[in-house]
């Protein structure tokens, strides 16, 4: 089977997502790049996670041409492979329906303001937010990706939920976790009022500042 130990990851995405309650039912979708082939492996359209054989997932190129498999691949694959044709970095997509992350893409806002240091690590400043367009279209795939330009890892899609990208799957999982995370101090927060909203240039230091100097060499 082609690209095996990948279509197992992300099935193993899929249902640590379930389990983490970051998506209900068979919401959301997950994909990775193969460095190697350049084929992406993503989640089929509709079929419950805990359900899912590696021959259930589907291989497809940058151009949305299947390569491998039976099923009809995710309705927002043009979002994916955008993304995935626009920046070269990124090798893992995960696409949430989390509470508090959709709640602040329900907003007539710009997006959601950065209170938290992991939020700042995160995208360096106020999660962005892509305007409203319908799932699986054209238009939805291109304002996404745009609304992730070039280095930032977590926008909130209108009406509809996240995104989350990075070099690797694992990667987007935590990315996920951290942003579901932030939104909901931040909605919590501005319940209590007076709320410390870090400025752009201090995330954006923090953010660079982490990518430097967290973790080990």
């Amino acid at each position: 089977m082609l690209l095996e130990q990948e279509r197992k990851k992300v099935i193993e995405i899929a249902l640590t997502i379930q389990r983490l309650k970051l998506i209900p039912l068979t919401f959301g979708n997950f994909s990775l790049r193969d460095p190697e082939t350049a084929y992406i492996c993503i989640t089929p359209s509709g079929m419950p996670y805990e359900t899912l054989h590696p021959s259930d997932i589907v291989v497809v190129d940058e151009n949305n041409q299947i390569v491998d498999g039976e099923r009809r691949p995710s309705i927002e694959l043009p979002m994916h492979t955008a993304i995935y044709r626009k920046r070269k970095d990124v090798n893992g997509i995960v696409h949430t329906h989390s509470t508090f992350c959709t709640a602040w893409a329900c907003r007539d806002i710009e997006g959601m303001p950065c209170i938290t240091s992991e939020a700042a690590d995160l995208v360096g400043g106020q999660v962005k937010l892509a305007r409203f367009c319908m799932p699986g279209s054209s238009e939805l795939a291109e304002v996404t990706s745009d609304a992730l330009g070039d280095k930032d890892k977590a926008v909130l899609m209108g009406n509809h939920g996240a995104i989350c990208v990075d070099d690797n799957i694992d990667k987007a999982l935590k990315d996920a976790i951290v942003l579901e995370e932030s939104a909901k101090v931040a909605y919590y927060a501005f319940q209590m009022g007076n709320v410390n909203i870090l400025e752009d240039q201090v995330a954006e230091f923090m953010r660079k500042d982490t990518e430097k100097n967290y973790g080990q060499q």
